[in-house]
């Protein structure tokens, strides 16, 4: 078993992001189901702290993603992602906690698969994009709802994995995208009968088991290259600067959510969001 710095948060934490290693397979479950999963620092930085101990241990062949209950994750919390913060303590959290955690999993020499189902959005669908595979349940939504209040994602990896119309589809219009369209613009490695991800899950990761580890570390090396040379690296990382500074220039309608959110709670500003944007607008957190 891969012992993190997660041990720090006591029992909470490691409730929150339960580990289990058999047979070589890192599994890594996201466990706050009566909150769909919602992130937090804590949690990512725990995750990015797990994946980049994995690949130097020895008994860890392959890392498995995803989450207890209804869905994988419904993204970060809404209240501390648009909580009152200084540039600085926003644009860390981005480039040490958050971003930290995708680089792990986008140059980890262990392949990762993430197994979504329910919902996967906002942050949870950026911690699966660096992913070596995706393996979506049938039900699954996913989706970028940030610039619904006002934001954007973190990690600009989107256009990197499908044309700019599509790329601006998903990041433009904050709408939920299902699972079968995003397998045909690039965003899932494969979608699966409702309920049949885990077990499609263990047939790729039995494959790649049977694959030896040094031609899965120089092959996944090889293609991460392919998009390194022509920049994705430098363009993510710089565009973490840029919606750190975007929360200083939030629109009205992204101060109206906020003010909704910190007055009435989280419920009462998602039905002020889906009033406003209809039922196309990502439920649950971002």
């Amino acid at each position: 078993m891969v012992e993190p710095g997660a041990q720090r948060d006591g029992g909470r934490l490691m409730e929150h992001l339960v580990q289990t290693l058999e047979d070589g397979v890192l599994t890594l479950t996201l466990n706050r189901p009566e909150k769909l999963n919602a992130l937090t620092p804590d949690i990512y930085r725990a995750i990015g702290d797990v994946v980049l101990a994995a690949a130097k241990a020895d008994d860890v062949a392959v890392i498995v993603l995803k989450g207890a209950g209804r869905a994988f994750s419904s993204g970060f919390d809404l209240k501390l992602e648009v909580a009152h913060r200084t540039h600085k303590d926003r644009l860390d959290s981005l480039h040490e906690v958050a971003n930290r955690a995708r680089w792990a999993i986008w140059r980890s020499p262990k392949p990762v698969v993430a197994a979504i189902h329910g919902y996967c959005l906002g942050g949870a669908f950026e911690l699966t994009l660096p992913c070596d595979f995706t393996i979506a349940s049938e039900e699954c939504q996913l989706g970028e709802p940030e610039i619904l209040f006002g934001a954007g994602p973190a990690f600009m990896m989107v256009p990197w994995m499908t044309g700019h119309k599509r790329a601006k589809d998903v990041l433009l219009s904050g709408r939920r995208i299902p699972a079968r369209e995003a397998l045909e613009i690039g965003l899932v490695t494969r979608v699966v009968p409702t309920g049949a991800h885990e077990e499609e899950t263990a047939r790729l990761v039995a494959t790649l088991r049977a694959i030896p580890a040094a031609a899965l570390v120089m092959n996944k090396r090889g293609i991460n290259r392919a998009y390194e040379t022509m920049g994705m690296a430098p363009h993510l990382d710089g565009w973490a600067e840029s919606t750190a500074y975007l929360s200083y220039v939030i629109a009205e309608e992204g101060g109206e959510f906020q003010r909704i959110l910190e007055a009435e709670g989280t419920s009462a500003a998602l039905r002020w969001r889906e009033r406003r944007f209809g039922s196309g607008s990502a439920k649950g957190d971002a």
